[in-house]
């Protein structure tokens, strides 16, 4: 054959050979690195693969195919088709590794990334918060399951709306949507408690939102990130937790206050156990009172002596509420004997002793001591008087009636020991007692002080006329003589027997004779009777002794027993006044 037509046949034979040899590199490479064709370029691949299949055919058929004569430009142009197709065969064979390569990793890259959204969308599906994104207007972009258990709606129900959209209650939306403007507004996270309301259910739902703002990198537009925990049980907690502290501070200022009346109450009954009279005991309950109701006001008030009328004692607090003398039918407590409320609004029976126009609520309490009223115990408030206040009342009331008693029983007790039980004088012991404290005073101040011993004479001699009983009348007789004879603030005491002491300060030397002496001749002309029997007359004889100073009460009453010894050795009914020999 000549030479042009071998040329042709081996340029169409390499020819063939390339187009047949591209497609099958680039399919082991596909194969063998596991690359896939999209699906929007099947098209274009089968296309353009069968246009080179064709091709090869094509230049195979022409290799077996009888030659013409082909010309030098047609040959030239099979040489140079021949050379392009061997160099692109040659020059794909790596190339087309490295593009099936990078459409391998593309693809990988995409599948991974793919792997990676789902990952994120499962992990903000099952947190248990809500996570949202939002445009500039706050129309909703995406949310997760959270929000749409919450909310019960579907993935899709509140795309493009806003929070005053799809929540039951705008206004609530509306303040959502504020805090959304604030975080595009500052470009800076926002921590904040939003309370939102859930369909069908009244009761608030409270949520700690974190907003952050962003960029869209595909438009470049801000975007507003979110997520919101529901602490709607810890502010319910809080709130449980708040109420719990609350009330638990009203029972310790209630615990106090019970604390601060005990304690009132105790130094009542201390004080009122010190008491010496009814007085001293009306101004103590007054006291404890006005501690115990310092917003009220009240008074004490006693009955008289004469049983005809009630008088005002002791008064506390404000404005006086009550008439300072009425009669005992006015007061319902003093009818009843129990205690008698007036409250708010005219409930209740209204007392007479009442000042008119009568205000707020009134409580009265009857006082009770040795077995009887003695008076009541009233009290104004502004507001109502609280049981709890009215059980104090009756508590002060009782302690008073036993303050009462105590007080009767110790003023019995102190009597007993003071005083002699035949003649109702003064007995030793206290004129000791009160004869040292005297001769302080009179010390101190300058004045003298008389002591007056006297003894009845031929007492013994009387008693075995008469005998004891009629005796004891005599003494008795002399002891009235005595308390009408000397001054309120003299003391007279019966030493034994029937010798008598008196003791007077501020009394001359010559005064005290000229006293001394009439109640000598007093004693001789008193008359005694035992019933209708006329008793013969007695006569005393009297010492007499003034203080001076530094002197104890023994010797000071021995001076006036030696004086009224004197008088006796000397002839009897006579004063005989102490005389210093030793001077």
């Amino acid at each position: 054959m000549e030479p042009i037509q071998w040329n042709c046949i081996i340029a169409h034979g390499i020819t063939a050979f390339s187009y047949f040899g591209i497609p099958t590199v680039i399919g082991v490479f596909f194969a063998k690195t596991k690359a896939t064709i999209p699906s929007k370029f099947w098209l274009a691949f089968f296309l353009s693969g069968g246009f080179v299949l064709f091709c090869g055919f094509h230049h195979l058929l022409a290799v077996f195919e009888p030659h013409s004569a082909v010309s030098l430009l047609h040959l030239g142009v099979l040489d140079l088709m021949a050379f392009v197709s061997l160099s692109a065969l040659l020059y794909l064979m790596p190339t087309a590794y490295q593009i099936v390569e990078a459409i391998a990793k593309y693809q990988e890259d995409n599948r991974e990334l793919q792997r990676s959204q789902q990952m994120q969308r499962l992990f903000l599906d099952q947190v248990p918060f809500a996570a949202y994104i939002k445009d500039e207007q706050s129309r909703v972009l995406y949310y997760n399951q959270e929000l749409q258990t919450r909310f019960s709606v579907n993935s899709q129900e509140w795309l493009g709306k806003t929070d005053s959209e799809f929540l039951p209650h705008p206004e609530e939306g509306r303040r959502v949507m504020e805090n959304d403007q604030i975080v595009l507004k500052t470009l800076r996270p926002l921590k904040v408690i939003e309370e939102v309301k859930t369909l069908g259910n009244d009761q608030p739902c409270y949520w700690l939102s974190f907003k952050f703002p962003f960029s869209d990198n595909a438009t470049g537009a801000n975007r507003i990130g979110g997520i919101s925990i529901n602490i709607t049980e810890s502010i319910e907690a809080e709130r449980s937790l708040t109420k719990l502290n609350r009330q638990l501070e009203e029972k310790t200022l209630e615990f106090e206050a019970k604390k601060r009346e005990i304690i009132y109450l105790s130094d009542m009954a201390d004080m009122l156990y010190s008491c010496e009279s009814e007085d001293e005991v009306y101004k103590v309950a007054a006291l404890t009172c006005s501690k115990l109701f310092p917003n009220m006001s009240g008074c004490i008030c006693i009955i008289a002596n004469s049983k005809n009328y009630v008088q005002m004692n002791s008064i506390w607090g404000g404005k006086r509420s009550s008439k300072e003398i009425f009669s005992l039918s006015d007061c319902w407590a003093l009818r009843r004997g129990k205690f008698n409320l007036l409250s708010l609004g005219d409930s209740g029976l209204m007392c007479s002793h009442l000042i008119q126009p009568v205000s707020g609520a009134h409580l009265c309490i009857p006082l009770f001591g040795q077995g009887e009223e003695v008076g009541i115990l009233h009290i104004h408030a502004l507001e109502e008087i609280s049981p709890e206040e009215q059980q104090i009342t009756e508590i002060i009331a009782r302690t008073l009636g036993f303050a009462l008693n105590n007080l009767l029983i110790k003023q019995r007790l102190t009597h007993d020991n003071l005083r002699d039980g035949m003649t109702q004088l003064f007995n030793p012991t206290y004129l000791q007692t009160i004869t040292e404290q005297r001769l302080a005073e009179a010390e101190r101040s300058g004045q003298p002080l008389s002591v007056i011993f006297l003894d009845i004479d031929n007492f013994k001699s009387y008693n075995s006329l008469y005998g004891h009983v009629t005796a004891n009348i005599v003494i008795q007789g002399l002891a009235k003589l005595l308390l009408k004879s000397i001054r309120s603030f003299d003391i007279a005491c019966r030493w034994g027997g029937e010798e008598f002491v008196i003791v007077m300060p501020n009394m001359t030397l010559e005064t005290l004779r000229k006293r001394v002496e009439k109640l000598r001749v007093d004693v001789e002309q008193m008359q005694l009777r035992d019933g209708d029997q006329i008793l013969e007359r007695i006569t005393a004889s009297f010492g007499i002794a003034v203080s001076e100073p530094g002197i104890t009460v023994k010797d000071f009453l021995n001076l006036a027993n030696q004086a009224m010894l004197e008088a006796k050795r000397t002839g009897k009914n006579r004063v005989m006044e102490y005389v210093n020999t030793s001077d």
